[in-house]
């Protein structure tokens, strides 16, 4: 009895495989790794059989599944091909309707189908309820909620060549309100403008933090004060503080103590002023 294991490299490998059986009967079992998920074909010379771990699923919709699945994330099927193997169990399919399955040509197409996507169009008396559902609440579909409803991303596609469905990749920014969705692109912008600068914040500063320097030790000076905000603009128009003996900017966020502050002590003695324009 000769035993084969390695691992396959498209889905024509399989095919091949399956041939193969005709010719000598026996057992291929595959196995989808990440997935834990495994599949037998077996011959015994006048039946296919399918049997498989998927649970919840018939065996041909199980197998269907287990080739999108390794489509989709690009994975490699490890095998086991025992040649002459009796069959002991599985699902009895005519030699047409395994090939059905495997010759499937919108299994080349699950790529094209977004993990996320909206349906913008349906024929409500003729799809399942759980994509009218989603239509109707505007609600997007993703890929394992298909399968979780007992479909294929090839009945997906299917839908969507038959003219039942249309749909659209979701966008989550798209699904934000209007005004939320320029708050975080705002911010976004910020993020970038503050890790981007080829000089870097803080050298970028330098000038705002003498002016700032400046104004706080003469607060300290006249006023005494130990809190006080100052008359000083730092980048992106963050304020400046004294806080006791030192000056600080909060950063972009704003709040005092977090990990974006500047902080400068003032100095005690032999501190020339900067340059700076009065403010008005």
């Amino acid at each position: 009895m000769q035993r084969v294991k390695g691992r396959l490299n498209s889905l024509d490998d399989l095919i091949i495989f399956v041939d193969r059986l005709k010719d000598t009967g026996g057992r291929l079992e595959l196995y989808l790794p990440y997935f834990n998920e495994e599949v037998t074909i077996c011959y015994d010379g006048i039946n296919f059989y399918i049997s498989t771990n998927i649970s919840d699923f018939p065996e041909k919709k199980a197998l269907k599944i287990f080739i999108e699945k390794w489509l989709l994330n690009d994975l490699s099927p490890e095998f086991e091909f025992i040649e002459g193997e009796r069959c002991s169990s599985g699902l009895p399919v005519l030699e047409d309707e395994l090939l059905q399955v495997l010759k499937d040509p919108f299994l080349e197409m699950v790529k094209e189908l977004p993990p996320y996507f909206e349906i913008t169009k349906i024929d409500v008396k003729r799809v399942p309820s759980f994509l009218v559902a989603h239509w109707t609440a505007r609600r997007p579909v993703n890929r394992d909620e298909v399968y979780k409803y007992g479909l294929t991303l090839t009945d997906i596609l299917r839908y969507i060549e038959a003219g039942l469905i249309e749909i659209k990749q979701f966008n989550v920014m798209e699904s934000f309100p209007y005004k939320l969705r320029l708050f975080v692109q705002a911010l976004a912008l910020l993020v970038v403008i503050y890790f981007t600068l080829p000089l870097g914040y803080l050298k970028f500063n330098q000038f705002k933090i003498g002016q700032a320097v400046n104004w706080g030790l003469r607060e300290k000076i006249v006023k005494g004060s130990v809190r006080e905000k100052l008359p000083v603009k730092g980048c992106l128009r963050t304020d400046f503080y004294l806080i006791a003996d030192r000056v600080v900017n909060p950063g972009i966020d704003g709040t005092v103590g977090t990990g974006d502050d500047i902080t400068v002590k003032l100095p005690d003695k032999g501190y020339t002023p900067v340059f700076a324009l009065p403010v008005k």
